[in-house]
């Protein structure tokens, strides 16, 4: 790999509104030669909740302001707990050490009231030659990445956006099923409405040639050959024969289990998923978002 691979200043950041199939074009872009993912796979701590993104975005409206201070600390703050071992085996102490988060974190507060933006990127970029040491050119599939576009252009102004969307009756369905997020069918669908519009004012605040919206039915089903192919376009990368093994083997109809919402509640519970769904699907495209094609 290149020298320059240690300075990735375009990165590829994927997302969606969860349960979507950023995870699944994640994982098909890492079949690259040119490409890693990172590790973890969704480092979190830039584009999620009260994130570095967020906490940017707060000192850009109010500098200097005690709330932009206590926006960059809450944001230090997540880094080093919540995002730092999520689980035995996920989060960021499987790439950085608690010492040198601590060192970053304190420099980084240090510099944020002086100069958000330079300080945010320093911090960022310190901690992501750590996630993703290997790679020319990184991945992370934090679902928040495409409904906070606009903001990550702040600290990766030359990174691509790569956002999933996918029938919110089938991400509903799939989330009841996790053991995190909503455990209620109709919750999650006004989940997935709010993220949807969240993600379409994030794409239109971006500048149009660093966004990109992938549905889920195009990359499993109907012209999968036309989609990678302008997904890598949109890339700028050649399309890569490993990655089209991969795609082949592993990116299947049958996998994205499409329709799920119809058989996984009795016929009443679907009927009414149905009827929310449309109102949903209404009030969405009264707004301008793009819907996902039923499966």
């Amino acid at each position: 790999m290149p020298e320059s691979r240690r300075d990735c200043i375009n990165p590829i950041l994927v997302g969606g509104t969860g349960r979507s199939g950023s995870t699944v074009v994640g994982h098909l872009l890492d079949h690259h030669r040119d490409l890693v993912l990172t590790r973890p796979m969704e480092v979190r701590f830039i584009a999620g909740n009260d994130g570095l993104a967020d906490a940017l975005s707060v000192a850009i409206r109010k500098p200097g302001s005690t709330k932009a201070r206590e926006a960059a600390e809450l944001a230090v703050e997540r880094l080093k707990n919540r995002w730092y071992q999520r689980a035995t085996d996920v989060g960021l102490h499987t790439s950085v050490s608690a010492d040198r988060l601590e060192f970053l974190s304190n420099v980084y507060l240090d510099t944020v009231d002086s100069d958000p933006i330079a300080a945010t990127q320093r911090l960022v970029m310190s901690i992501m030659i750590d996630v993703a040491p290997l790679g020319f050119r990184w991945i992370d599939t934090t679902p928040a990445n495409a409904r906070v576009a606009d903001r990550l252009e702040l600290i990766y102004p030359q990174s691509k956006v790569i956002g999933v969307i996918r029938d919110g009756r089938d991400v509903a369905a799939s989330f009841v099923q996790q053991t995190f997020g909503p455990s209620d069918v109709f919750e999650a669908l006004s989940q997935w409405e709010r993220r949807m519009l969240k993600m379409h004012k994030a794409m239109l605040g971006s500048r149009p040639s660093r966004v990109f919206v992938i549905d889920l039915v195009d990359l499993v089903s109907g012209e999968r050959t036309e989609t990678l192919q302008q997904l890598c376009d949109f890339l700028e990368i050649p399309v890569d024969p490993d990655m089209v093994t991969w795609f082949d083997l592993n990116v299947t109809e049958q996998g994205a289990h499409g329709g799920r919402w119809c058989t996984q509640f009795d016929s009443n519970t679907a009927e009414l998923i149905d009827q929310v769904y449309s109102e949903c699907v209404g009030r969405l495209l009264a707004a301008g978002v793009r819907i996902p094609r039923v499966p």
